[in-house]
């Protein structure tokens, strides 16, 4: 199984991603951890020239938060992927045409997970569960929350194998 993990701007999200990650049924499978070259070469960050550094093919899984959720999907030419997690979209992040990203995911068909907080300062549950409505293949789930940090990384992670069961889209440990 081949999962593709793309953290969120900030540095120690690349440690909380391997934290949900250890608490679903994917614990025990390889990760590739995408680092941001942003954060070796202190720059500005820039979504368009992470996206340049991103690898590029098809993975099992690719989980992401906050702006890593938009990179991966700008980035749907040079991945793919049987099944998504977005964590904490960013949704103020996201220009106009950019929002147009979301809902496009039902054309790909895949079963994709959302986890919003309530009041996620960068885009409310509401928002996103709204950008998504009617979407077959898209659950958007809502915790608690106001602060854009998804701290209980083991109530994630159930979340993520509640998901994984409902979708019949497990892999075999």
């Amino acid at each position: 199984m081949k999962i593709l993990a793309i953290p969120g701007k900030m540095p120690i999200t690349e440690s909380w991603l391997f934290k949900i990650l250890s608490a679903t049924q994917w614990c025990q499978e390889p990760v590739e951890m995408h680092r941001f070259a942003a954060w070796d070469n202190e720059q500005a960050f820039s979504v368009d020239k992470e996206l340049t550094y991103l690898p590029s093919g098809h993975f099992d899984v690719v989980i992401t938060k906050s702006i890593g959720t938009l990179i991966t999907l700008k980035a749907k030419n040079t991945i793919s992927w049987d099944r998504l997690v977005l964590i904490g979209v960013a949704w103020s992040l996201f220009s106009e045409s950019e929002r147009d990203l979301l809902p496009a995911l039902e054309d790909k068909g895949q079963p994709v997970l959302i986890i919003q907080e309530n009041h996620d300062p960068f885009g409310s549950y509401a928002e996103i569960a709204a950008a998504v409505a009617g979407k077959h293949n898209i659950s958007c789930v809502e915790i608690m929350g106001d602060r854009h940090q998804y701290a209980n990384t083991e109530a994630i992670g159930k979340l993520i194998n509640h998901w994984i069961k409902e979708t019949h889209s497990v892999a075999a440990l």
